[in-house]
Order: structure tokens, then sequence, then C-alpha cells
């Protein structure tokens, strides 16, 4: 992946190429989104503002056209933009003026909660919107792959598909800014993402705020404040990951405890909550300076 990052920065004809390639790339294998966004924030990151800004409208019109040429409509193009671009150029400018990992979370989170209050506002109730959507688009699919999709599965899916989506939101969005943060890093500060991601903590405002919105949530278990909760969470694994990593370093443990944790990750959701409930945590307790200073 440093080799597209690397072949991006040596020059605009290198940097207009691989924005398209990536970009159209993108219209038959989604994950190229990825690089795509990275490329786009590394722009923003490095050369500036306005060149970022060329590099998004290009791979939104690139994106956006050959997507409605090939499926005959615009909206798979409108949600690789939301899903991929804009929202990575806007916190690549955060990242540009700050150069804080946290407020990139900050405005991430914020952006995942607006699109979760504004999807509540245009659908109603979320819940029946999913369950209809996946009456009329997924039923029918797997219908024709002679499966069937049990009745209540589909209502459980239905409830969550908001939670998991602002969830999804934040993770990818984020992660996007760090791959690019890290290219910035590896090709012209080496080691310096590495000492900016150990520092990720959160302020005590959205801290309490975190707690209020998770308690609620906890209580109600349904609707908006669940919802938001998991925009929350989403966003305070990433401080939780920080300190994983930062342990891992100042103790001199071994990388396998940090691949044993992204396995668990991956194969058990429920470890973000662990994960993020020790970043809310570190707010107040300040867990890296104190075995730092034990190992002093």
């Amino acid at each position: 992946m440093l080799f597209v990052a690397n072949y991006t920065m040596k020059g605009p004809l290198q940097a207009l190429i691989a924005t398209l390639l990536l970009s159209v790339l993108t219209v038959w294998f989604a994950p190229f989104g990825l690089l795509l966004g990275g490329i786009i924030a590394l722009i923003t990151l490095r050369v500036g503002v306005n060149e970022g800004l060329k590099a998004l409208l290009l791979a939104m019109i690139a994106n956006v056209g050959f997507t409605t040429m090939l499926m005959g409509s615009i909206w798979p193009g409108i949600v690789t933009v939301i899903e991929y671009m804009l929202p990575v150029w806007l916190l690549s400018l955060v990242l540009r003026k700050t150069n804080s990992l946290a407020s990139v979370i900050h405005l991430a989170m914020l952006m995942a909660g607006v699109g979760v209050v504004g999807f509540y506002l245009t659908v109603g109730d979320p819940a029946v919107w999913w369950e209809n959507l996946i009456k009329t688009v997924l039923e029918p699919l797997m219908a024709q792959a002679e499966v069937t999709l049990p009745p209540e599965l589909a209502t459980n899916m239905a409830k969550v598909a908001t939670l998991f989506l602002g969830m999804f939101a934040v993770m990818l969005w984020t992660s996007i800014i760090f791959l690019a943060r890290w290219w910035q890093s590896a090709l012209y500060f080496p080691g310096r993402f590495r000492e900016d991601f150990y520092q990720i903590r959160m302020p005590k405002s959205v801290a309490y705020l975190a707690v209020v919105i998770a308690l609620t949530g906890l209580l109600v278990k349904t609707g908006i404040a669940q919802d938001l909760s998991g925009v929350m969470v989403a966003g305070l694994m990433f401080p939780g990951l920080a300190i994983v990593h930062h342990a891992v370093s100042v103790k001199k443990m071994s990388s396998g405890w940090l691949i044993g944790l992204y396995v668990l990750l991956f194969i058990f959701p429920q470890m973000i909550l662990i994960v993020a409930t020790i970043g809310l945590v570190d707010t107040w307790l300040d867990i890296r300076s104190r075995w730092t200073q034990e190992t002093k």
C-alpha cells in the first residue's frame, strides 16, 4: 500500500493517474475505496487543500460517471462518495489544521451522529424502513439462491442495522484518515504516526456525553439513543486501541498480543465495547502516564 502513496506523491500527473485509476477500480471492487480515500486525504495533508479538493472532485466525477454508465443508476456512486470520499476529505482538512488524531475522531463521531439523527427524521422508524428493505431487496436475492431468511432474523437485523451503520461509518472514515497519516509519516516523518497515535485521548466533555448516551441506550435498549451509543463506542475504541498499542511498546511485549486482540475484535464484536471502555476510563485515569512512570 505504501507503493501507492509513494507513486502518488511523485508529482501532479501521478496523483491524477492514481486518483482516477482507484476511483474507477472502486466501481468494480468497493474495498479499493479505502485506498482512494487515503490518497485524497494524503494529497490534502501533504500538498494542500486545493489539490485535495481537485482530487476529490475528480474521484467523485469519475466514480459516479462510471457507476451510472454501468449500472444505470447514480445512487451507488453517491453511496461511494459518502462512504469513501467527501467525509474523508473533510476529516483530512481538520487533521491538516489541528494535527490532532483525536479531533478527527471527534468529527467522525459528530458526522455519523448527525447522519443517524437525520436518518430518523427522514424515515421515521428506521427499523421498519430496514425491514421493508430486507423484504423487498434481500429476500428476493436469497430466494434466487434458494436460501430462506427466517422472519425473526430479518426483524432482529432491522433493529440493529442503523446502529451498525453508524459504527461502521466512524470506524471506516477514521481508519482511512489513519492510513493517510501513516503514509505521510512513512514517507516524510518516520515514527511520527506512532507517536501521534499513542497520544489519542478523548476530552472529558466527550467522555461525559458518551456516558450519558450509553446509559440512556442501555435503559431504552431501542431507538435513537441506542444507535447513538454505538457511534460513541466506535469512536472510543480508537483511544482504547492506542492504550493497548502503547502498553505493548512500553512494556516490550510481543506483537502477538496485538494480533490476538485484532483477531478477537474481528471474531467477537463485543470486544469493541471492552476496548472502548478502556478508552473512556483513560479520560480520567491517564493510564499511559501511570505505567510510563513505572517503567522509568
